[in-house]
Protein backbone atom coordinates (compact mmCIF):
# COMPACT_ATOMS: atom_id res chain seq x y z
CA UNK A 1 0.00 0.00 0.00
CA UNK A 2 1.18 3.44 -1.02
CA UNK A 3 1.37 6.30 1.43
CA UNK A 4 0.61 9.78 0.79
CA UNK A 5 3.03 12.03 2.41
CA UNK A 6 1.76 15.17 3.70
CA UNK A 7 3.66 17.06 0.87
CA UNK A 8 1.83 15.21 -1.52
CA UNK A 9 -1.30 15.43 0.27
CA UNK A 10 -0.41 19.57 0.09
CA UNK A 11 0.27 19.31 -3.11
CA UNK A 12 -2.73 17.86 -4.42
CA UNK A 13 -5.11 19.59 -2.69
CA UNK A 14 -3.64 22.63 -4.37
CA UNK A 15 -3.62 21.18 -7.88
CA UNK A 16 -7.05 20.37 -7.61
CA UNK A 17 -8.41 23.74 -5.99
CA UNK A 18 -7.17 25.67 -9.14
CA UNK A 19 -8.91 23.04 -11.58
CA UNK A 20 -11.96 24.15 -13.34
CA UNK A 21 -14.91 23.39 -11.15
CA UNK A 22 -16.52 20.07 -11.88
CA UNK A 23 -20.09 19.90 -13.04
CA UNK A 24 -22.01 19.48 -9.97
CA UNK A 25 -20.48 22.59 -8.84
CA UNK A 26 -20.97 24.22 -12.07
CA UNK A 27 -24.73 23.65 -11.59
CA UNK A 28 -24.38 24.54 -8.10
CA UNK A 29 -22.78 27.86 -9.32
CA UNK A 30 -25.83 28.08 -11.84
CA UNK A 31 -28.12 27.93 -9.00
CA UNK A 32 -26.92 30.85 -7.29
CA UNK A 33 -28.65 33.41 -6.31
CA UNK A 34 -29.01 36.75 -8.87
CA UNK A 35 -28.13 40.19 -7.35
CA UNK A 36 -30.65 42.36 -7.07
CA UNK A 37 -29.54 46.37 -8.86
CA UNK A 38 -29.36 47.68 -5.10
CA UNK A 39 -27.71 44.78 -4.34
CA UNK A 40 -24.87 44.91 -7.31
CA UNK A 41 -24.60 48.84 -6.85
CA UNK A 42 -24.15 48.11 -2.58
CA UNK A 43 -21.41 45.60 -3.71
CA UNK A 44 -19.41 47.99 -6.39
CA UNK A 45 -19.54 51.02 -4.07
CA UNK A 46 -18.15 48.86 -1.56
CA UNK A 47 -15.16 48.10 -4.08
CA UNK A 48 -14.63 51.84 -5.08
CA UNK A 49 -14.06 52.00 -1.31
CA UNK A 50 -11.60 49.59 -0.84
CA UNK A 51 -9.88 50.78 -3.62
CA UNK A 52 -9.65 54.15 -2.17
CA UNK A 53 -8.40 52.87 1.25
CA UNK A 54 -5.89 51.20 -0.16
CA UNK A 55 -4.27 53.89 -2.74
CA UNK A 56 -4.37 56.31 0.85
CA UNK A 57 -2.63 53.57 2.37
CA UNK A 58 -0.13 52.84 -0.26
CA UNK A 59 0.60 56.67 -0.93
CA UNK A 60 1.20 57.17 2.98
CA UNK A 61 4.13 54.13 2.40
CA UNK A 62 5.24 54.69 -0.96
CA UNK A 63 4.33 58.33 -1.82
CA UNK A 64 6.36 58.13 -5.22
CA UNK A 65 3.41 55.25 -6.10
CA UNK A 66 1.03 58.30 -6.82
CA UNK A 67 2.75 59.53 -9.57
CA UNK A 68 3.19 55.41 -11.24
CA UNK A 69 -0.63 54.46 -10.57
CA UNK A 70 -1.91 58.46 -12.15
CA UNK A 71 0.73 58.00 -15.09
CA UNK A 72 -0.21 54.39 -15.68
CA UNK A 73 -2.65 53.03 -18.55
CA UNK A 74 -4.63 51.49 -15.64
CA UNK A 75 -4.06 49.75 -11.96
CA UNK A 76 -6.50 47.16 -10.43
CA UNK A 77 -6.86 46.69 -6.26
CA UNK A 78 -7.57 43.91 -4.49
CA UNK A 79 -8.59 42.96 -0.68
CA UNK A 80 -7.23 39.91 -0.61
CA UNK A 81 -7.58 37.56 2.45
CA UNK A 82 -4.45 34.63 2.90
CA UNK A 83 -4.46 31.64 5.56
CA UNK A 84 -1.55 29.74 5.51
CA UNK A 85 -2.18 26.53 7.48
CA UNK A 86 1.32 24.21 7.63
CA UNK A 87 1.65 23.39 3.87
CA UNK A 88 -1.23 25.14 2.46
CA UNK A 89 -1.84 28.52 1.28
CA UNK A 90 -5.47 29.66 0.76
CA UNK A 91 -6.45 33.44 -0.78
CA UNK A 92 -9.40 34.79 -1.72
CA UNK A 93 -10.41 38.35 -2.78
CA UNK A 94 -12.32 41.22 -4.51
CA UNK A 95 -11.14 43.96 -6.48
CA UNK A 96 -11.61 46.31 -9.18
CA UNK A 97 -9.85 47.53 -12.14
CA UNK A 98 -9.56 50.80 -13.65
CA UNK A 99 -8.92 51.80 -17.46
CA UNK A 100 -7.45 55.57 -16.87
CA UNK A 101 -7.98 56.23 -20.42
CA UNK A 102 -11.40 55.41 -20.46
CA UNK A 103 -11.72 55.61 -16.62
CA UNK A 104 -14.28 52.63 -16.78
CA UNK A 105 -13.90 50.10 -13.77
CA UNK A 106 -13.82 46.16 -14.45
CA UNK A 107 -15.16 44.71 -11.27
CA UNK A 108 -12.77 41.32 -10.20
CA UNK A 109 -11.67 38.45 -7.80
CA UNK A 110 -9.30 36.60 -7.11
CA UNK A 111 -8.01 33.12 -5.58
CA UNK A 112 -5.03 31.23 -5.04
CA UNK A 113 -4.47 27.81 -3.96
CA UNK A 114 -0.69 26.84 -3.18
CA UNK A 115 1.22 25.29 -1.04
CA UNK A 116 4.48 25.50 1.05
CA UNK A 117 5.94 26.40 4.90
CA UNK A 118 3.40 28.68 6.48
CA UNK A 119 1.28 29.88 9.23
CA UNK A 120 -0.88 32.77 9.74
CA UNK A 121 -3.64 34.72 8.56
CA UNK A 122 -3.18 38.05 7.12
CA UNK A 123 -5.49 40.60 5.16
CA UNK A 124 -3.59 42.94 2.67
CA UNK A 125 -3.97 45.41 -0.19
CA UNK A 126 -2.64 44.51 -3.69
CA UNK A 127 -1.93 47.36 -5.92
CA UNK A 128 -1.11 46.31 -9.87
CA UNK A 129 0.09 49.22 -11.99
CA UNK A 130 0.04 48.60 -15.37
CA UNK A 131 2.64 50.46 -17.59
CA UNK A 132 1.40 49.62 -20.94
CA UNK A 133 -2.33 48.94 -22.60
CA UNK A 134 -1.57 46.12 -23.57
CA UNK A 135 -0.45 44.87 -19.97
CA UNK A 136 -3.59 45.85 -18.52
CA UNK A 137 -5.13 44.22 -21.53
CA UNK A 138 -3.86 40.84 -21.24
CA UNK A 139 -4.69 41.02 -17.69
CA UNK A 140 -8.09 40.64 -18.54
CA UNK A 141 -7.68 38.93 -21.69
CA UNK A 142 -6.92 35.80 -19.59
CA UNK A 143 -8.90 36.60 -16.81
CA UNK A 144 -5.01 37.70 -14.74
CA UNK A 145 -4.10 34.05 -14.83
CA UNK A 146 -0.79 33.03 -13.77
CA UNK A 147 1.33 31.13 -11.46
CA UNK A 148 3.48 32.58 -8.90
CA UNK A 149 6.40 31.55 -6.73
CA UNK A 150 6.59 33.85 -3.78
CA UNK A 151 8.17 34.10 -0.63
CA UNK A 152 8.08 37.08 2.27
CA UNK A 153 7.93 37.11 6.27
CA UNK A 154 4.82 39.75 6.78
CA UNK A 155 4.71 41.39 9.96
CA UNK A 156 3.19 44.67 9.29
CA UNK A 157 5.34 46.51 6.95
CA UNK A 158 4.72 47.46 3.37
CA UNK A 159 6.82 47.27 0.44
CA UNK A 160 6.71 46.44 -3.24
CA UNK A 161 6.53 42.82 -4.73
CA UNK A 162 8.82 41.57 -7.64
CA UNK A 163 7.17 40.93 -10.58
CA UNK A 164 8.02 38.74 -13.41
CA UNK A 165 6.36 40.69 -15.99
CA UNK A 166 8.57 44.26 -16.12
CA UNK A 167 5.23 46.29 -17.49
CA UNK A 168 3.70 45.40 -14.16
CA UNK A 169 4.56 47.58 -10.81
CA UNK A 170 2.81 45.05 -7.92
CA UNK A 171 2.49 46.82 -3.74
CA UNK A 172 1.09 45.01 -1.23
CA UNK A 173 0.26 46.85 1.67
CA UNK A 174 -0.84 44.75 4.70
CA UNK A 175 -4.15 45.77 6.47
CA UNK A 176 -4.43 43.16 9.22
CA UNK A 177 -3.14 40.02 10.86
CA UNK A 178 0.12 38.28 10.28
CA UNK A 179 1.94 35.59 8.62
CA UNK A 180 5.43 33.76 8.41
CA UNK A 181 5.48 31.83 4.68
CA UNK A 182 7.10 30.78 1.90
CA UNK A 183 4.82 29.43 -0.72
CA UNK A 184 4.17 28.53 -4.18
CA UNK A 185 1.21 27.97 -6.19
CA UNK A 186 -1.85 29.75 -8.64
CA UNK A 187 -3.39 33.05 -8.40
CA UNK A 188 -6.15 33.47 -10.78
CA UNK A 189 -7.81 36.87 -11.50
CA UNK A 190 -10.93 36.61 -13.00
CA UNK A 191 -13.57 39.26 -13.89
CA UNK A 192 -16.59 38.96 -11.42
CA UNK A 193 -19.73 38.42 -13.83
CA UNK A 194 -22.42 39.32 -11.37
CA UNK A 195 -21.15 42.65 -11.09
CA UNK A 196 -19.98 43.84 -14.67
Amino acid sequence: MTRITPLARALLLAAAACLPLAPAAQAQDKNKKTLSPAEKEAQRNARFKLAEEALQKLYKVRPDARKSVEGAAGYAVFDITSIYAILFVGQKGNGVLFDNATKKPTFMTSNRAGTGPGVGKQRVFQVFVFKSKDAMGQFLLTGGMGGDISGSVSTGSEGTVLSFNPSIDIYQIPASGMAVQASWGGTVYSVDKDLN
